[in-house]
């Protein structure tokens, strides 16, 4: 089986407490860009409630295609997380503003949505900013990990389009930041840097850190520290695995824009 959903709890509880650790490298924040539980009920949604309220270094989730699979409505996996009752809001990670977007389907963001309007509103106050940053669960085009074949129709918002052309006129939209297809990925069009990050189900490899300032972008991929998940991640997948760690120029890099 490739999809590791009995482990995903325990590798997120290891990676949160080694980066809570005083040795750790210093995080300002953990972003978990859905799919998280698989699928998502009162008991899982309670132990990710204590995990994010036991953690020293803020966690900042939204919701996925996999947490709606559930017995959760949408609006109560958000309430119990403590975010509004339609999940988008906003982080401010040392003062840059990151839109958090619930895309729990590839519908989400379809223009005239509350969604959409939510965006499209938070993205006019947000004009005196120099930067924004917008994180999502889907993507807002097909990255080469999922070209030909591997694209199983269920990668790119169905209204990325009207999206772009949203993002396209705040010319402070540095970067959408995605999870869904779990590949190290990064694609930058129209002045905008996509990408695409290790999540936690699907033979995880590691965790992307993002070192981002008002000016760029630095990522590094982190590999996994628990030798054991590493291990039945790698024997999951078997000779394809090399493929999960995407290229390494979508891995380690760093982007800037003035």
């Amino acid at each position: 089986m490739r999809r590791l959903y009995p482990f995903a709890a325990s590798l997120l509880n290891q990676q949160v407490r080694t980066l809570n650790r005083a040795t750790a490298p210093g995080f300002d924040a953990i972003f978990l860009l859905g799919d998280t539980l698989d699928p998502a009920d009162q008991r899982s949604l309670a132990w990710l409630r204590e995990l994010i309220k036991a953690s020293r270094i803020p966690i900042y989730p939204i919701i996925g295609n996999h947490e709606a699979y559930g017995s959760i409505s949408n609006e109560q996996f958000h309430l119990a997380l403590g975010l509004p009752a339609h999940g988008n809001y906003i982080a401010r990670v040392g003062g840059l503003p990151f839109l958090m977007l619930a895309t729990p389907g590839q519908d989400s963001l379809v223009p005239g949505s509350r969604a959409y309007r939510w965006l499209a509103a938070t993205l006019k106050e947000m004009q005196g900013e120099a930067s924004v940053f917008c994180c999502a669960h889907y993507s807002l085009l097909l990255h080469p990990c999922v070209h030909g074949s591997r694209n199983d129709g269920m990668q790119v918002l169905s209204s990325a389009d009207a999206v772009l052309d949203l993002l396209g006129s705040h010319p402070n939209v540095r970067a959408w930041i995605a999870g869904h297809k779990n590949i190290p990925s990064k694609v930058i069009t129209r002045g905008i840097l996509h990408l695409l990050s290790p999540q936690l189900i699907q033979a995880p490899c590691g965790f992307r850190e993002l070192r981002v300032s008002p000016h760029s972008i630095q990522s590094c991929i982190h590999p996994l520290a628990d030798k054991k998940l590493a291990r039945l991640s790698r024997d999951a997948y078997g000779a394809a695995y090399s493929a999960r760690h995407g290229d390494p120029a979508d891995r380690d890099f760093t982007w800037s824009w003035h």
